[in-house]
């Protein structure tokens, strides 16, 4: 542990080189609707989160001009005239969060009539608040479905496309079956629309092909074919089909029903796949990522590290402070990460204090310089526990996939570098430096 870092300056102090710009409509600025002197020490505490607060009420309580739709989230205090009332107009436009003095049954259930998304008690816990807003701002950027049409009547293909692009969906087609498997492990779709029959094999026969890849069992297959009987139609759901759309069907209730059923396969896998402390890529489910980048990389030639970091001292801190404190530690560091890092790279919790970064299309050195930044970004933030402050940092090492083409040499390697780290005082990155 290291002692408490100097505070930074205000975030409302305009005059300072660090405080926040106005939001350029970019995810990262938060609607504060609060009363005045409230809406200081909240800004303070979405700095410390690296969000930008955009004050949502003047000193009259009447409403400011804010883009609302460009806000990660809106906070609305329940001290405000009319909270909830408020909360239900915003939430149209964005996510909101009630900062309640007491969140009883009565306040809850009106809270929901309001459509209102989170409640945090007054004043917030910095490192909850953490957490929901880097749960709206990756709901917010999530990439659009994307499916992957199998069907031999290219034509057809071609309107079931129109009306999935023409829904924010992407799609790419496949007439030959033959080809399906490649372009399944190539692509790694959200779903895939699927004819049953096709000529040499049929769609059954190739989804139970699909399904032979342990990769590929949480895949939903949805058959789209004409075909009327109904034991034929069983049989697809029996051996690989998730569900069934009997031709001809609109297009618009097409691309609803596709994507329904991406969404809902896409929340289920990710409850298998995530850690349930910081909703970050679990153990296995990264080193499948970490596999499949470098597969990538075979075929394109592109580069990638990978960075493994590990919290300094972490133990200690358990021992000092008990496990919900060190909890929230570990969910601080997933959003440093997460907040800090572009959307491509991939970020997991690889066992307890310890996680692991890939850096997409990124350079060893490159990457050091990238986890160096978060390095510092996290030491200075501040924690509190028994009224006593504090600081945590990690440490890391790095490596690239030019000296180590296995996933499990390239492991091996930044975590050689992480434990030179550790050795050589911690709280520092060490770059994996491979033999000609």
């Amino acid at each position: 542990m290291q002692p408490a870092a100097r505070p930074r300056a205000h975030p409302l102090d305009a005059t300072s080189p660090l405080a926040p710009q106005p939001s350029s409509g970019e995810a990262g600025a938060v609607g504060v609707f609060a009363p005045s002197a409230r809406i200081e020490p909240l800004a303070d505490i979405l700095y410390q989160l690296h969000y930008e607060a955009q004050p949502g009420l003047d000193a009259y309580g009447a409403r400011l001009p804010i883009a609302l739709e460009s806000l990660t989230a809106a906070l609305v205090s329940d001290q405000i005239d009319a909270p909830l009332e408020l909360c239900a107009a915003l939430s149209a436009s964005c996510p909101t969060i009630l900062l309640a003095s007491d969140a009883s049954f009565k306040l809850q259930l009106a809270a929901a009539r309001a459509r209102v998304d989170a409640i945090l008690p007054q004043p917030p816990d910095a490192n909850e608040l953490g957490d929901w807003l880097e749960h709206f701002a990756g709901q917010r950027e999530a990439s659009g479905v994307s499916v992957l049409i199998v069907d031999d009547d290219p034509l057809l293909s071609e309107v079931y496309a129109e009306a999935l692009d023409a829904n924010g969906m992407t799609v790419s087609m496949v007439s030959e079956p033959a080809e399906a498997l490649e372009r399944v492990n190539t692509l790694l779709p959200d779903l895939i629309l699927m004819d049953i029959q096709m000529p040499g094999i049929d769609g059954i026969e190739l989804a139970r092909m699909i399904r032979q890849s342990r990769r590929h069992l949480s895949l939903p297959i949805v058959f789209i074919s004409a075909e009327r009987d109904a034991e034929r139609q069983m049989e697809a759901r029996k051996f690989g089909g998730d569900d069934f759309i009997t031709k001809p069907i609109e297009p618009q209730r097409l691309a609803s029903l596709v994507r329904m059923r991406a969404e809902r396969a896409g929340a289920l896998r990710s409850m298998m796949e995530r850690d349930s402390l910081t909703g970050l890529y679990n153990h296995g489910r990264f080193k499948e990522r970490l596999t499949h980048e470098l597969e990538r990389c075979r075929r394109t030639n592109a580069e990638i590290s990978l960075a493994m970091l590990d919290i300094d001292h972490f133990k200690g801190i358990n021992d000092a402070y008990g496990h919900l404190v060190g909890d929230s530690i570990i969910r601080a560091v997933s959003n440093t990460l997460t907040s800090g890092l572009r959307k491509i790279d991939v970020v997991g919790r690889y066992g307890g204090e310890e996680f692991a970064v890939i850096l997409v299309e990124t350079s060893p050195h490159a990457g050091l310089g990238v986890v160096e930044k978060l390095r510092r970004r996290f030491a200075t933030r501040p924690f509190e526990a028994a009224g006593r402050p504090f600081n945590v940092t990690f440490s890391a090492g790095v490596a690239g996939n030019r000296g180590h083409t296995t996933a499990q040499a390239l492991i091996a390697a930044a975590d050689a570098a992480l434990y030179a780290a550790k050795r050589s005082g911690r709280n520092r990155v060490v770059l994996d430096e491979p033999a000609d």
